[in-house]
């Protein structure tokens, strides 16, 4: 049991490396725990060696139409001997490869996640009005046309306006570095200086954030109250 646990723990290499990647990367909230953590890496595992087998069998058909007489075809992974005979087979060029297709298979995974792509096909199809996993703070700065934005603290009588450059959040603290930054009193709007970066946190629901509006000529009109 023990000798089939590292096996099984060797192979799902490739799917732990890809949940990684995805973490680090894709946009969600809260963070994932180690329930989570081994869910993906088993999916994502599953994914790495399917992408392998894939790859391989289009490498054989498309010998085939070239070369027909010389075609080697590939046998199925070793890597799925763990359903059909209960034993790890491990096969340290399969492992290697699905390494490999780690990086894709995240990528992939990670694209379809910030876009949103299955949300906006279930709500299409009216299964559900549900935006994705990150909250409200996540959602808002990641739309489109929400680059400057004013963000506004009462408690310190200021507002920032500034080009969203990068953006966290925990369960208690929200992060915020904006870029081209100009301060104003918040109670009057009078500018008080500018900046090239400034770096805000503070407790969650702080903030109050506002889209910048343009105008005509693509410049941001002043701040008001």
């Amino acid at each position: 049991m023990n000798e089939l646990a590292v096996s099984i723990g060797v192979i799902l290499f490739p799917g732990l490396i890809a949940c990684v990647i995805c973490d680090k990367i894709a946009a969600h909230s809260p963070r994932w725990g180690t329930f989570k953590y081994s869910i993906y890496s088993f999916i994502f595992g599953v994914l790495c060696y399917v992408c392998v087998e894939l790859f391989l069998n289009a490498m054989t058909w498309i010998s085939s139409l070239f070369c027909p007489l010389t075609v080697a075809s590939y046998p199925p992974l070793h890597v799925w001997s763990i359903v059909t005979s209960q034993k790890a087979d491990i096969n340290i060029q399969e492992i290697a490869y699905a390494t490999i297709a780690a990086f894709f298979v995240s990528i992939a995974a990670t694209y379809i996640n910030n876009n949103k792509f299955l949300y906006k096909i279930a709500s299409y199809i009216n299964v559900t009005r549900k935006y994705g996993d990150e909250n409200l703070f996540y959602r808002y700065l990641s739309l489109n046309g929400v680059d400057w934005v004013y963000i506004r603290d009462p408690s310190t009588n200021q507002t920032y306006k500034g080009i969203v450059a990068s953006y966290s959040e925990n369960d208690h603290i929200q992060e915020i570095v904006l870029a081209d930054v100009t301060v104003y009193e918040y109670e009057t709007s009078v500018e008080l200086y500018s900046l090239p970066s400034v770096y805000l946190s503070k407790p969650t629901g702080t903030f109050i954030i506002e889209a910048a509006p343009e105008d005509v000529n693509g410049k941001e009109d002043n701040t008001t109250t």
